[in-house]
C-alpha cells in the first residue's frame, strides 16, 4: 500500500496545518472526507507499507471510528464504514486510485523569477553644449 507525506489543514482552514507522515492513501481518503477535499495538500509519495486490506480498515476504524457523518436516510454513521462499506471492503491501495488533483502535490522545486536588466535611463541631449535637458512639468498636463 503507497504512503505519503502530506500537511492537513485541520477542519479544512489553511491557517491550522500538520504535518502527518507515512500515511496510507486510504487513510488519505478518510481525511479528506472528514477535513474537506481541499484539506490534503503538500502530498509527496513515499514507500510502500506492506498491509492488507482487512488489516488497514481496521487500523482507519481504530482511528478514526469516531468521526460520523450522516446518510441518506439520516442516521448517523461512522465515516470509514461509509468509505469502505461490508465486510470484504477493498482499501485504496495507491494515490492514483484517490484521484487527487495536480496541485494538492508537493512541488519538486521552486520556480524564482530571472533577474532582469535595469533599463538604461536616457537623458535628453541638450541643443546646446552646457544646457541642461527640460524637465517636463508635471502641472502642465493638468492645465485647463
Amino acid at each position: 500500500m503507497q504512503t505519503a507525506n502530506i500537511m492537513l489543514a485541520l477542519g479544512g482552514d489553511s491557517g491550522t496545518t500538520v504535518p502527518k507522515y507515512a500515511v496510507t492513501a486510504s487513510e488519505i481518503a478518510v481525511l479528506r472526507a472528514i477535513h474537506g477535499l481541499d484539506a490534503v495538500t503538500e502530498v509527496e509519495p513515499t514507500a510502500d507499507r506492506e498491509i492488507n486490506n482487512r488489516e488497514e480498515i481496521a487500523r482507519l476504524r481504530n482511528l478514526y471510528g469516531h468521526a460520523k457523518t450522516q446518510d441518506e436516510s439520516g442516521n448517523n454513521v461512522s465515516i470509514v464504514a461509509q468509505i469502505f462499506p461490508g465486510a470484504a471492503a477493498r482499501a485504496f491501495r495507491d494515490l492514483e486510485e484517490l484521484e487527487i488533483p495536480a496541485q494538492y502535490f508537493k512541488a519538486e522545486k521552486r520556480v524564482t523569477p530571472k533577474p532582469t536588466k535595469p533599463a538604461a535611463k536616457k537623458a535628453k541631449k541638450s541643443e546646446e553644449p552646457g544646457e541642461e535637458a527640460a524637465v517636463p512639468d508635471d502641472n502642465a498636463l493638468f492645465d485647463d
